[in-house]
């Protein structure tokens, strides 16, 4: 009897939670699902539609599962959704928060019960949480995967928490950082056995691309992110600190810096390497500390890729907020009267409820720029084009409904970034806008404006000047690729050169990274030649490589093109050995009959499919008639 009587109070306390952690949850929902239909536009915009277009069109293109930009993991769980259409795949992202909030709440009982529901509270309405619930972006599936293996840690299920951990870089890249976090948590457990499971995930998707790309390594080798530098540039190590409201919302930061210190304080009074409570400090903290960490740095440093986005932060708040429960502790340790801990606490929700409210402008409106993508796309919708449709925003493929991997009706990118129209076919439109052609793209204005090819049909402008990425004046025109003016005299005897921009010390070089398939292409249309017998063709090329290639590796590529029929092809073998130093020039000939359709065209291209690093001084084609 006298057992019961101690644990009624912690009986109801629970209940209490638990029935006001249900109607929360119910109150965000519908919440959230009215600013799902009131929002004209989704938080962190062009990134969305792009993770959309991957996962709405992988049963068609299988290998978009396996694209490592999209991130495997979250392409396969968000790829049914997106059969609902695009809010259906945000109704995806704002169920996977549900079930982090209920595994938080969870959590947050192991460690200081009074504070589990006030932690869902705060974790909800960090600013950058709160907005990427109706998002499909990938940071609360990340959010999700973790707080998860945490979870089953607590309850001892080691070797579910490494498989599960496992494939957590594949919902985000950066979740490898948690690996040696849980790795040394696993050493103080005597689990030794688990850590190699951490390897599972990485193994499994290196075999089924394998299969695919016939690279076991493809991992690396299709590695989307830059190793180096990159063209966002970079900040302040302090940015995200700088940006902590912005993130989790001012009570959040107090708790969680609480939360940190009195934990830390307590690990040591009573200090053991075997101690659970230093073991849960490490895989709580530990980990979204050093994510943080992380983040910070490659920022600071310009690295991966990072373009200081505050978004990235959320995939971390859930363990943020664990680490407020503690804060939550220490002020329940002195304030003695229960009443006024539960008022403290009720203040503390309301707070973060409210700055978020305060700081953010809800539901979400559309930007100039968003209004000025919509503006042109409907332009086009009216615009009879009889050719494809090439764009950089990703945003004008899900504003003109368009398959963005057809590549029959539109393309995204294109590998010719010295001539474009070299990509295009006669009639096709290419959309350029001044944020993602020249960052993204790596096509500057002065390239479209000066293709000889490509015919100006529309200009839209802001009505105010807003500057992009870059320092540009956003801005977006419309060309189509149409035959030039005047009759041209066709020629026994052509030469063209690759024309190579050139660089700040007025050299001339194309360096092709690891990440580029193909180099810009050369393009000689059948109306340029005379047409007699047979054409005989000379190709040449003066590069040089950072590394060997033999092979297959890197080939030089002549091809005869009719649309989407090959007419003549043939792929000549680049070779550098690594005692090669200088510049090396080769030369290739190949012939083929004249007897050909008016509409062909020849072009002369660089294939890096063994994604090679090395540079290209010349690349010259003379084709003669014979």
């Amino acid at each position: 009897m006298r057992n019961e009587t101690v644990k009624l109070p912690e009986k109801k306390l629970l209940f209490v939670q638990s029935t006001g952690l249900a109607a929360f949850l119910i109150a965000l929902v519908i919440l959230q699902i009215y600013f799902l239909w009131k929002n004209e536009v989704v938080y962190e915009g062009t990134d969305n539609i792009t993770h959309f277009h991957m996962a709405r069109y992988a049963f068609e293109y299988p290998h978009l599962f396996l694209h490592l930009w999209g991130k495997p993991v979250f392409t396969t769980l968000l790829a049914p959704f997106t059969f609902l259409g695009f809010k259906g795949a945000q109704l995806f992202n704002l169920l996977t928060a549900v079930f982090t909030l209920i595994f938080t709440f969870k959590i947050s009982k192991s460690i200081f019960p009074k504070g589990a529901l006030v932690a869902v509270v705060l974790t909800a309405f960090a600013p950058v949480y709160f907005m990427l619930m109706l998002s499909t972006l990938t940071e609360i599936l990340f959010s999700f995967v973790l707080v998860v293996s945490v979870y089953l840690f607590m309850k001892n299920k080691f070797v579910f928490t490494a498989l599960l951990l496992s494939f957590i870089p594949f919902v985000r890249s950066e979740g490898i950082i948690l690996f040696p976090v849980f790795a040394v948590t696993f050493a103080l457990k005597n689990k030794w056995v688990t850590i190699p499971l951490l390897a599972i995930g990485t193994l499994f998707y290196s075999v089924i691309g394998y299969f695919v790309f016939n690279d076991f390594l493809w991992l690396i080798n299709r590695f989307p992110y830059p190793t180096g530098s990159s063209v966002y540039g970079n900040g302040e190590l302090l940015h995200f600190v700088n940006m902590r409201n912005q993130i989790f919302g001012l009570p959040l930061v107090i708790l969680s810096l609480v939360g940190l210190i009195y934990w830390m304080v307590e690990i040591f009074r009573k200090f053991s390497w075997k101690s659970d409570n230093l073991i849960l400090f490490i895989i709580v903290a530990g980990s979204w500390t050093g994510y943080f960490a992380a983040h910070s740095f490659v920022w600071w440093q310009g690295m991966g890729g990072s373009l200081g986005l505050i978004r990235v932060i959320g995939a971390v708040i859930p363990l943020a907020a664990l680490t407020g429960t503690k804060g939550i502790q220490f002020l329940a340790e002195k304030i003695k009267k229960q009443h006024v801990l539960v008022v403290l606490l009720g203040i503390i929700s309301v707070a973060q409820v409210y700055l978020f409210f305060r700081q953010n402008s809800l539901p979400l409106k559309a930007s100039a720029v968003d209004k000025l993508i919509v503006k042109s796309a409907a332009f086009l919708k009216n615009e009879k084009t009889e050719g494809r449709i090439f764009y950089f925003n990703p945003d004008f493929a899900f504003q003109l409904g368009l398959n963005p991997y057809d590549s029959g009706t539109s393309g995204w990118f294109f590998g010719d970034k010295i001539q474009p129209s070299n990509s295009l076919e006669f009639g096709d439109i290419l959309i350029w806008d001044a944020h993602f052609g020249p960052n993204e793209g790596g096509v500057f204005y002065e390239t479209v404006e000066n293709d000889p090819w490509l015919q100006k049909i529309k200009t839209f402008l802001p009505k105010e000047k807003i500057t992009v990425l870059g320092g540009y004046n956003y801005e977006i025109h419309i060309y189509r690729k149409e035959k030039l003016s005047g009759d041209r005299e066709s020629t026994e005897t052509l030469i063209r050169e690759l024309e190579i921009p050139a660089k700040e010390d007025g050299s001339k070089v194309l360096e092709i990274g690891k990440g580029e398939e193909y180099s810009a292409t050369i393009v000689i249309y059948l109306n340029e030649l005379q047409q007699k017998d047979i054409f005989d063709a000379e190709l040449s090329i003066q590069f040089k490589s950072e590394e060997k290639m033999d092979g297959k590796d890197v080939l030089l590529v002549f091809s005869v093109e009719n649309g989407t029929e090959v007419l003549h092809y043939n792929a000549f073998p680049l070779e550098w050995r690594n005692e090669d130093s200088g510049w090396e020039t080769t030369a290739f000939n190949t012939r083929f009959a004249a007897e050909l359709p008016q509409s062909a065209q020849i072009k002369v291209y660089v294939w890096n499919r063994g994604r090679k690093h090395f540079f290209i001084r010349t690349l010259q084609a003379k084709i003669e008639s014979e």
